[in-house]
Protein backbone atom coordinates (compact mmCIF):
# COMPACT_ATOMS: atom_id res chain seq x y z
CA UNK A 1 0.00 0.00 0.00
CA UNK A 2 3.05 2.34 1.12
CA UNK A 3 4.52 2.11 -2.69
CA UNK A 4 1.27 2.32 -4.31
CA UNK A 5 0.75 5.38 -2.91
CA UNK A 6 3.86 6.53 -4.13
CA UNK A 7 3.95 5.60 -7.19
CA UNK A 8 0.42 7.79 -7.50
CA UNK A 9 2.09 10.59 -5.54
CA UNK A 10 4.80 10.24 -8.69
CA UNK A 11 2.29 10.04 -11.19
CA UNK A 12 0.27 12.78 -9.87
CA UNK A 13 3.71 14.96 -9.84
CA UNK A 14 4.91 14.20 -13.58
CA UNK A 15 1.18 15.24 -14.34
CA UNK A 16 1.93 18.76 -12.37
CA UNK A 17 4.82 19.28 -14.07
CA UNK A 18 3.77 19.07 -17.26
CA UNK A 19 1.18 21.09 -17.00
CA UNK A 20 2.91 23.69 -14.88
CA UNK A 21 5.45 23.76 -17.88
CA UNK A 22 3.12 24.12 -20.73
CA UNK A 23 3.92 20.62 -21.81
CA UNK A 24 0.38 19.50 -20.98
CA UNK A 25 -2.05 22.31 -22.11
CA UNK A 26 -6.07 21.69 -20.64
CA UNK A 27 -6.92 25.61 -20.98
CA UNK A 28 -8.81 23.98 -24.03
CA UNK A 29 -11.61 22.71 -21.19
CA UNK A 30 -12.48 26.12 -20.45
CA UNK A 31 -11.40 28.09 -23.82
CA UNK A 32 -13.46 30.93 -24.92
CA UNK A 33 -14.33 31.88 -21.21
CA UNK A 34 -14.84 35.25 -20.04
CA UNK A 35 -12.96 33.47 -16.83
CA UNK A 36 -9.98 31.95 -18.98
CA UNK A 37 -7.42 34.80 -17.79
CA UNK A 38 -8.15 34.11 -14.09
CA UNK A 39 -8.58 30.41 -14.60
CA UNK A 40 -5.08 30.09 -16.18
CA UNK A 41 -3.44 32.02 -13.26
CA UNK A 42 -5.47 29.85 -10.50
CA UNK A 43 -4.26 26.58 -12.48
CA UNK A 44 -0.79 27.53 -12.85
CA UNK A 45 -0.78 28.73 -9.09
CA UNK A 46 -2.50 25.71 -7.86
CA UNK A 47 -0.04 23.27 -9.62
CA UNK A 48 3.10 25.36 -8.55
CA UNK A 49 1.90 24.92 -5.00
CA UNK A 50 0.78 21.39 -4.90
CA UNK A 51 4.44 20.42 -6.92
CA UNK A 52 7.13 22.67 -4.27
CA UNK A 53 4.55 20.19 -1.64
CA UNK A 54 4.96 17.16 -3.24
CA UNK A 55 8.61 17.93 -3.53
CA UNK A 56 9.05 18.39 -0.25
CA UNK A 57 7.10 15.53 0.82
CA UNK A 58 9.33 13.50 -2.32
CA UNK A 59 12.79 15.08 -0.63
CA UNK A 60 11.81 13.87 3.24
CA UNK A 61 10.93 10.32 2.24
CA UNK A 62 14.36 9.91 0.17
CA UNK A 63 16.15 11.34 2.98
CA UNK A 64 14.81 9.34 5.78
CA UNK A 65 14.86 6.09 3.47
CA UNK A 66 18.36 6.49 1.88
CA UNK A 67 19.59 7.10 6.18
CA UNK A 68 17.49 4.42 7.54
CA UNK A 69 19.08 1.98 4.94
CA UNK A 70 22.65 2.90 5.42
CA UNK A 71 22.17 3.02 8.95
CA UNK A 72 20.03 -0.20 9.07
CA UNK A 73 18.11 1.24 11.81
CA UNK A 74 13.54 1.01 12.32
CA UNK A 75 12.96 3.43 14.85
CA UNK A 76 13.16 7.01 14.60
CA UNK A 77 16.44 8.70 16.34
CA UNK A 78 17.21 12.59 16.39
CA UNK A 79 18.06 12.50 12.98
CA UNK A 80 14.48 11.70 11.34
CA UNK A 81 13.01 13.77 13.84
CA UNK A 82 15.36 16.61 12.66
CA UNK A 83 14.02 15.89 9.12
CA UNK A 84 10.73 16.06 10.24
CA UNK A 85 11.14 19.56 11.68
CA UNK A 86 12.63 20.81 9.09
CA UNK A 87 9.90 19.33 6.60
CA UNK A 88 7.25 20.68 8.98
CA UNK A 89 8.87 24.63 9.08
CA UNK A 90 9.30 24.57 4.55
CA UNK A 91 5.34 22.96 4.68
CA UNK A 92 4.08 25.57 6.78
CA UNK A 93 5.79 28.77 4.61
CA UNK A 94 4.98 26.79 1.39
CA UNK A 95 1.80 26.97 2.21
CA UNK A 96 1.41 30.72 3.57
CA UNK A 97 3.09 31.80 0.32
CA UNK A 98 1.06 29.56 -1.84
CA UNK A 99 -2.26 30.84 0.09
CA UNK A 100 -0.89 34.92 -0.80
CA UNK A 101 -0.07 34.02 -4.31
CA UNK A 102 -4.31 32.85 -4.66
CA UNK A 103 -5.26 36.10 -3.72
CA UNK A 104 -2.40 37.73 -5.64
CA UNK A 105 -0.69 39.32 -2.92
CA UNK A 106 3.05 39.66 -3.67
CA UNK A 107 4.79 38.78 -1.11
CA UNK A 108 8.10 40.29 -1.26
CA UNK A 109 5.74 43.71 -1.70
CA UNK A 110 3.71 42.35 1.54
CA UNK A 111 6.65 41.64 3.46
CA UNK A 112 8.86 45.02 2.66
CA UNK A 113 5.47 47.31 3.30
CA UNK A 114 4.79 45.03 6.93
CA UNK A 115 8.31 44.92 7.77
CA UNK A 116 7.28 46.78 10.88
CA UNK A 117 4.69 44.62 11.74
CA UNK A 118 6.63 41.79 11.16
CA UNK A 119 9.80 42.57 13.19
CA UNK A 120 7.11 43.43 16.34
CA UNK A 121 5.94 39.72 15.78
CA UNK A 122 9.43 38.57 16.24
CA UNK A 123 9.43 40.30 18.94
CA UNK A 124 6.17 39.01 20.65
CA UNK A 125 7.30 35.98 19.50
CA UNK A 126 10.85 35.17 20.36
CA UNK A 127 10.59 32.33 23.17
CA UNK A 128 9.04 30.77 20.43
CA UNK A 129 11.50 31.36 18.18
CA UNK A 130 13.88 30.37 20.74
CA UNK A 131 12.45 26.89 21.52
CA UNK A 132 12.13 25.85 18.03
CA UNK A 133 16.03 26.83 17.45
CA UNK A 134 16.93 25.06 20.15
CA UNK A 135 15.05 22.08 19.64
CA UNK A 136 16.47 21.87 16.50
CA UNK A 137 19.88 22.07 17.81
CA UNK A 138 18.96 19.37 20.27
CA UNK A 139 18.13 16.71 17.47
CA UNK A 140 20.97 17.12 15.72
CA UNK A 141 23.53 16.97 18.35
CA UNK A 142 22.83 13.91 19.17
CA UNK A 143 23.43 14.66 23.11
CA UNK A 144 19.59 14.12 23.84
CA UNK A 145 17.97 11.11 22.15
CA UNK A 146 14.29 9.49 22.88
CA UNK A 147 14.57 6.86 25.16
CA UNK A 148 16.93 8.06 27.30
CA UNK A 149 17.07 8.39 31.07
CA UNK A 150 17.82 11.99 32.20
CA UNK A 151 18.07 14.52 34.71
CA UNK A 152 16.95 18.10 33.91
CA UNK A 153 16.96 20.36 36.71
CA UNK A 154 15.14 19.27 39.53
CA UNK A 155 13.13 16.24 36.93
CA UNK A 156 14.55 13.42 35.97
CA UNK A 157 12.90 10.52 33.52
CA UNK A 158 12.55 8.85 30.45
CA UNK A 159 12.42 11.31 26.78
CA UNK A 160 9.85 9.91 25.12
CA UNK A 161 9.97 12.58 22.34
CA UNK A 162 11.71 15.81 21.34
CA UNK A 163 9.27 18.83 19.54
CA UNK A 164 10.38 22.07 18.37
CA UNK A 165 8.52 23.46 21.27
CA UNK A 166 9.40 20.97 24.12
CA UNK A 167 10.77 17.95 25.60
CA UNK A 168 8.39 14.96 26.55
CA UNK A 169 9.85 13.60 29.60
CA UNK A 170 8.20 10.65 31.49
CA UNK A 171 8.70 10.27 35.14
CA UNK A 172 9.15 7.34 37.86
CA UNK A 173 5.29 8.34 38.64
CA UNK A 174 4.24 7.84 35.05
CA UNK A 175 3.57 11.67 35.05
CA UNK A 176 4.35 13.55 31.01
CA UNK A 177 6.11 16.43 31.82
CA UNK A 178 6.91 18.98 28.78
CA UNK A 179 9.86 20.90 29.10
CA UNK A 180 10.84 24.02 27.04
CA UNK A 181 13.60 23.63 25.05
CA UNK A 182 14.98 26.94 25.96
CA UNK A 183 15.33 25.66 30.00
CA UNK A 184 17.87 23.11 28.91
CA UNK A 185 20.38 26.30 28.15
CA UNK A 186 19.84 27.57 31.98
CA UNK A 187 19.45 23.93 33.42
CA UNK A 188 21.99 21.20 34.10
CA UNK A 189 21.22 18.43 32.37
CA UNK A 190 22.18 14.58 32.49
CA UNK A 191 22.64 11.40 30.84
CA UNK A 192 22.38 8.64 32.71
CA UNK A 193 21.83 6.51 29.40
CA UNK A 194 25.09 7.88 27.45
CA UNK A 195 27.27 7.26 30.38
CA UNK A 196 29.39 4.52 29.97
CA UNK A 197 28.79 2.36 33.40
CA UNK A 198 24.93 2.27 33.71
CA UNK A 199 24.99 3.14 37.45
CA UNK A 200 21.01 3.23 39.15
CA UNK A 201 21.18 5.81 42.29
CA UNK A 202 18.62 6.12 44.71
CA UNK A 203 18.90 9.08 46.49
CA UNK A 204 17.19 9.80 50.00
CA UNK A 205 17.57 12.00 52.91
CA UNK A 206 17.70 10.38 56.47
CA UNK A 207 17.16 11.96 60.23
CA UNK A 208 21.00 11.86 61.99
CA UNK A 209 18.64 9.94 65.03
CA UNK A 210 17.51 6.87 62.81
CA UNK A 211 20.94 6.53 61.20
CA UNK A 212 23.27 4.20 63.33
CA UNK A 213 25.96 3.78 60.81
CA UNK A 214 26.28 3.72 57.56
CA UNK A 215 27.37 0.30 57.34
CA UNK A 216 24.66 -1.09 59.01
CA UNK A 217 22.21 0.48 56.87
CA UNK A 218 24.15 -0.52 53.97
CA UNK A 219 23.79 -4.26 54.56
CA UNK A 220 20.25 -4.06 55.13
CA UNK A 221 19.20 -2.37 51.85
CA UNK A 222 21.80 -4.92 50.59
CA UNK A 223 19.56 -8.13 51.76
CA UNK A 224 16.57 -6.20 50.83
CA UNK A 225 17.49 -6.80 47.07
CA UNK A 226 17.87 -10.08 47.52
CA UNK A 227 15.15 -11.23 45.21
CA UNK A 228 16.98 -8.95 42.28
CA UNK A 229 20.66 -10.62 43.00
CA UNK A 230 20.84 -12.34 39.49
CA UNK A 231 19.68 -9.25 37.82
CA UNK A 232 22.38 -7.20 39.78
CA UNK A 233 26.40 -6.62 38.95
CA UNK A 234 28.17 -8.21 42.23
CA UNK A 235 29.94 -6.52 44.38
CA UNK A 236 28.27 -3.11 42.71
CA UNK A 237 26.05 -2.28 45.66
CA UNK A 238 27.09 0.48 47.42
CA UNK A 239 25.61 3.27 49.58
CA UNK A 240 27.60 6.76 49.70
CA UNK A 241 26.99 9.97 51.33
CA UNK A 242 26.32 12.97 49.72
CA UNK A 243 25.98 15.81 51.49
CA UNK A 244 26.38 15.49 55.67
CA UNK A 245 23.56 18.49 57.18
CA UNK A 246 22.96 19.66 60.27
CA UNK A 247 19.97 17.43 61.47
CA UNK A 248 20.08 14.75 58.33
CA UNK A 249 22.30 13.03 55.87
CA UNK A 250 21.87 12.83 51.81
CA UNK A 251 22.90 9.65 50.68
CA UNK A 252 22.83 7.78 47.85
CA UNK A 253 22.20 4.00 46.99
CA UNK A 254 24.36 2.68 43.90
CA UNK A 255 24.07 -0.25 41.93
CA UNK A 256 24.70 -1.57 38.55
CA UNK A 257 22.56 -3.61 36.50
CA UNK A 258 23.27 -6.35 34.31
CA UNK A 259 20.78 -5.18 31.30
CA UNK A 260 19.31 -1.74 32.10
CA UNK A 261 15.46 -2.10 32.35
CA UNK A 262 13.37 1.14 33.41
CA UNK A 263 10.50 -1.15 34.81
CA UNK A 264 13.50 -2.84 36.80
CA UNK A 265 14.67 0.10 38.10
CA UNK A 266 11.54 0.90 39.43
CA UNK A 267 10.35 -2.16 41.34
CA UNK A 268 14.11 -1.78 42.73
CA UNK A 269 13.04 1.93 43.63
CA UNK A 270 9.89 1.31 45.36
CA UNK A 271 11.15 -1.59 47.02
CA UNK A 272 14.25 0.43 48.57
CA UNK A 273 12.22 3.41 49.53
CA UNK A 274 9.92 0.89 51.49
CA UNK A 275 12.06 -0.67 53.29
CA UNK A 276 13.37 2.63 54.34
CA UNK A 277 10.33 3.89 55.62
CA UNK A 278 10.35 0.46 57.94
CA UNK A 279 13.79 1.32 59.26
CA UNK A 280 12.44 4.99 59.89
CA UNK A 281 9.16 3.94 61.47
CA UNK A 282 11.12 0.64 63.54
CA UNK A 283 13.34 3.27 65.08
CA UNK A 284 10.80 6.11 65.59
CA UNK A 285 9.26 3.47 68.02
CA UNK A 286 12.06 2.26 69.96
CA UNK A 287 12.87 6.17 70.22
CA UNK A 288 8.88 6.60 71.68
CA UNK A 289 9.57 4.12 74.10
CA UNK A 290 12.75 5.35 75.96
CA UNK A 291 11.95 8.09 78.87
CA UNK A 292 13.85 10.78 78.75
CA UNK A 293 16.20 11.61 81.26
CA UNK A 294 16.28 14.37 83.89
CA UNK A 295 18.62 16.87 83.14
CA UNK A 296 20.78 16.08 86.62
CA UNK A 297 21.02 12.64 84.87
CA UNK A 298 21.64 14.18 81.86
CA UNK A 299 24.35 16.43 82.76
CA UNK A 300 25.98 13.03 85.46
CA UNK A 301 26.34 10.88 82.22
CA UNK A 302 28.33 13.85 79.79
Amino acid sequence: MKYLILLFKLALFTTLVLVRLGEWDISHFYAGSKYQEPLDYYVNTIASIAIFLMFLDFVQFGTTWWYRRRHKIKRDDNFIIGVGQIYILLLVMGLVVGLLSLFRIDVRQLFTSLSIVFAGIAILTKDYISNMINGMIITFSGQLSIGDNVGIGSHRGKIMDITLQNIHLLNDDDDMIYIPNSLLLISEVINYTKREIKRTSIEFEIDLKHLKNVEELERILIETLGPFQDLIKPESHYLRVAEVKKDSVAMKFQYILKDPNKDLERQIRRRTTRRLVEIISEREKIADQIPDLPDSVGHAVI
